[in-house]
């Protein structure tokens, strides 16, 4: 919504899904189709590195394609920063995205290119397969699985459940209604004079619950 398109060479705009032919002098429109270029161009570089299954080279290829776009057209407007390249784009809700493609020098001539056009500046995750610390194995488990998961703990950090019990008591509970583990956040939330009487009257038979 909100940006520039190109449909048998015309240029049309679209808001709220709808797309109106723009009337605007030939110049003008030749630097809309120029900047609508490298946006797709820049829009599909960010994709593809998002993506796990692209590979470098794929990647160097899109970056060679975006050099060569950004260059024919600069060479013949000048930078994306430009009072009239402004004029022509500024509508367009990718501008923003384009302009962080240059670093410009106080004069508004290029300083350098931005690291997308050589370096790979979205990096694949990774998935993290081990950590050091109970506390680590924490944050982690809270992350990628929204609850104190100890089996996945025990597997990241090699240690036993009732190790990962011992090494975060006062940060992690065991809620005796549900007889699952729940970080402080969670557990100290809510009613927590209800949840202590609670806890109470477990630990009457229930002695882990006495701390």
């Amino acid at each position: 919504n909100y940006s520039y398109t190109v449909v048998d060479d015309q240029v049309y705009y679209r808001v709220n899904s709808l797309m109106n032919q723009v009337k605007m002098p030939a110049v003008t429109a030749e630097r809309v189709k120029g900047m609508v270029a490298i946006r797709d161009t820049v829009r599909e570089l960010i994709a593809m590195q998002m993506e796990e299954s692209v590979t470098d080279e794929e990647i160097r290829k899109q970056q060679e394609k975006l050099n060569q776009v950004y260059d024919t057209y600069t060479a013949k407007y000048g930078v994306i920063g430009s009072n009239a390249n402004k004029r022509a784009f500024s509508d367009d809700s990718s501008y923003c995205l384009l302009c962080s493609l240059e670093d410009l020098n106080e004069d508004g001539t290029l300083k350098r290119k931005a690291d997308m056009f050589t370096k790979r500046t979205i990096k694949k995750a990774v998935a993290v397969t081990s950590v050091e610390t109970a506390t680590e194995a924490l944050a982690l488990s809270l992350n990628e699985r929204a609850k104190v998961d100890l089996p996945y703990m025990a597997e990241l950090t090699g240690k036993t459940e009732e190790k990962i019990t011992e090494e975060l008591v006062g940060v992690i509970f065991k809620n005796p209604l549900t007889d699952q583990w729940e970080s402080g956040d969670e557990y100290l939330s809510g009613n927590v004079r209800d949840k202590l009487n609670t806890a109470r009257t477990f630990a009457e038979n229930h002695p882990e619950f006495t701390s």
